[in-house]
């Protein structure tokens, strides 16, 4: 039969009803009025919900239960459920014991009774259990509408309110009093990760790439919305963004907001999203300053208002100090002495320059890993020494470590001052005719003294 092929939605308006009685070969009133003949006015009913993660297909079923559910996802716990029994349109009771009550809802939709205009009666909410089911029971006959108050957690398509009848008209002319009804949701739950590049060069003022790669989830009614938000550490600098395979500014538009990078699909974009693919973020930031050394960075991505957080990556970086002084006297700090630092120990690749200030020192930020990796090896040659000091041309390795700029790895560097020119020496001769000179005087004053003597002895 044509209606076992209608899926249960559909199947539980009252147009799914009328149409049921009209295979019966009956018509207008007078199909209510044969079918209300054997409705049997003294059961009560009910509506039993089965909630599943999966995709919507073609056949709800006939309000019986579905005895194999393999194929319809993982069971759904606490999702609720409201009920309302619609008891009047515009004034018009609606009692489906009576063939005007089944005349009064002939092409009813759901959206028309949310929309007003209709009098209800609240029968409470449930909740699903661990087996994803929810039961009201022992409801009197007639028309209700079923509405999803509380979706799964990361829900991208959440069911529509619905209508069910109580009783429900079968192919056979026999109807169902309990109702089993099978809901679906598509439940993101994918998990988006997150990478980071090395730097394009080992010091600050360099560019950090970080890519995102968020896997598209099931919608069942489509994509109304897919974002990627990277709220960037204040040490990081945004640069640019874009997502590979998706065309900038018609399929998805970009914003830098105090540091918060929204890329957001358009239209257009989202047609093109298929479940299973993977969207691939790349954000490029500039690295401003070290702070602590470690800079962490996590994204939000939002499907249809489901949520989902990448693990926290980062990028780390520390400090290196040099102190230049002079050989034996370590407080004898030396100025302008140059030095080069590299990233091999063959020393062909340069990362940096540095000269020492009035104190003897120079310092240099240096990357030293990402995530858990906090140290790096770096190696010093010194390029040019302080005027009056011999050249070190060693090439030294040093290990930076991340932390802050005041937990600097230190390396202390010496230098041996030139020598000097031998000064010219008087030698041992000048020493003789000194000394020679010095006896000549001598002697001439101790002669001079015998003379003097003499003459006043010869005087008396």
């Amino acid at each position: 039969m044509k209606n076992r092929k209608l899926g249960l939605l559909r199947r539980l308006t009252a147009v799914a009803a009328i149409a049921s009685l009209s295979v019966l070969g009956m018509a207008g009133t007078a199909q209510a009025d044969s079918n209300v003949g054997n409705i049997d006015s003294s059961k009560s009913g009910s509506i039993v919900l089965h909630k599943f993660d999966g995709s919507e297909g073609t056949d709800g079923g006939n309000g019986s239960v579905i005895s194999d559910t393999s194929g319809m996802g993982k069971p759904l716990a606490d999702v609720g459920f409201t009920v309302k029994q619609v008891t009047a349109k515009g004034g018009q009771a609606i009692d489906l014991t009576k063939p005007e009550g089944w005349d009064a809802i002939s092409g009813l939709q759901a959206s028309e009774v949310t929309a007003g205009g209709f009098t209800t009666v609240d029968k409470g909410e449930k909740k699903t259990d661990s087996n994803g089911v929810a039961t009201f029971g022992g409801l009197p006959l007639g028309l209700y509408l079923v509405t999803e108050t509380t979706p799964p957690a990361n829900a991208t398509a959440t069911t529509a309110p619905f209508l069910v009848t109580l009783p429900l008209s079968q192919d056979n002319g026999t109807w169902i009093y309990d109702v089993n009804v099978y809901p679906k949701n598509s439940v993101n739950d994918t998990t988006p990760t997150k990478t980071v590049a090395n730097p394009s060069a080992p010091v600050l003022g360099s560019t950090v790439d970080w890519t995102i790669t968020a896997p598209v989830p099931r919608a069942n009614h489509g994509y109304t919305s897919f974002v990627i938000t990277d709220k960037l550490d204040a040490r990081l600098e945004f640069q640019s963004a874009s997502l590979a395979g998706f065309t900038a500014n018609t399929d998805y538009t970009v914003s830098n907001s105090n540091g918060t990078v929204t890329i957001t699909f358009t239209a257009a974009g989202l047609k093109k999203l298929k479940a299973g693919n993977d969207v691939v973020a790349t954000v490029t930031t500039k690295v401003t300053s070290q702070g602590d050394g470690t800079i962490e960075n996590t994204a939000l991505v939002n499907v249809n208002d489901s949520n989902a957080k990448t693990p926290e990556v980062s990028t780390n970086w520390g400090s290196l100090t040099i102190h230049k002084f002079a050989e034996g006297d370590k407080a004898n700090n030396l100025a302008g002495a140059e030095f080069a630092i590299y990233s091999d120990a063959a020393a062909t690749k340069v990362v940096g320059n540095l000269i020492t200030k009035a104190d003897g020192t120079a310092s240099i930020t240096l990357w030293v890993g990402n995530n858990d990796d906090t140290t790096q090896d770096y190696w010093v040659k010194e390029t040019k020494a302080p005027a009056g000091y011999v050249l070190d041309g060693s090439v030294n390795k040093v290990t930076v470590k991340a932390g802050t700029t005041a937990a600097a790895v230190g390396f202390d560097f010496a230098n041996t001052q030139q020598g000097h020119p031998n000064l010219p020496l008087t030698g041992a001769d000048g020493k003789m005719l000194a000394m020679i000179a010095g006896i000549g005087l001598m002697l001439i004053a101790a002669g001079a003294a015998i003379v003097v003597a003499n003459r006043r002895k010869n005087q008396v």
